[in-house]
């Protein structure tokens, strides 16, 4: 799939969107951490960036989980330029960008992708546990705000919020069900 997505300028701003391949890990777990320092940094503490990114750069730990997880890329000039997973049940799970590329298009063009996985599999609906800096992005793509959510990882509160996105109608008030197991 390859998509053209306009960035801030209105400039086009090409990217091929495509599944993982061995041999991203590394550009995958560079991302993750960078994108945290480099741009969760300005709503997260120093002591909180650290305990977020604990993942690190592990290439191997990486590769297990992206064979597992088979996420989305946006490659830029041959280059990763984000990802996203997408989970079965519709849960997306890691969604980050290298921060050179950051509001350039790079991660809507993967957003579009995901809805469009996620619907050909037959899933209604889209939920997420969103960081304070990726929550704009996630509204601006349909998500509401479930609720805030604390969570303590590796020893040290984050706050970020549980979001949904329906793809198809969702059902009556009353018949709606929150399927997020937490």
């Amino acid at each position: 799939m390859e998509f053209m997505t306009p960035d801030r300028a209105g400039s086009p701003f090409a990217g091929t969107i495509r599944r993982y391949q061995p041999g991203d890990e590394a550009a995958i777990a560079r991302i993750y951490r960078s994108a945290i320092h480099e741009l969760a940094c300005a709503d997260y503490t120093r002591e909180q960036c650290e305990a977020w990114s604990g993942r690190g750069t592990n290439p191997d730990g990486w590769r297990e989980r992206c064979e597992r997880k088979r996420p989305l890329v946006n490659e830029v000039e041959g280059r990763v330029a984000g990802f996203m997973e997408l989970d079965p049940d519709g849960h997306i799970d890691c969604t980050f960008v290298d921060p050179v590329y950051a509001g350039k298009g790079v991660m809507s063009a993967l957003m579009e992708a995901v809805k469009a996985e996620a619907g050909g599999l037959g899933v209604d609906r889209l939920h997420a546990e969103v960081s304070i800096t990726a929550l704009p992005f996630f509204k601006r793509h349909g998500f509401t705000v479930l609720r805030e959510n604390l969570v303590n990882i590796r020893g040290v509160e984050l706050t970020n919020f549980i979001m949904e996105c329906w793809l198809r109608e969702p059902p009556a008030a009353g018949q709606r069900t929150d399927a997020i197991a937490l």
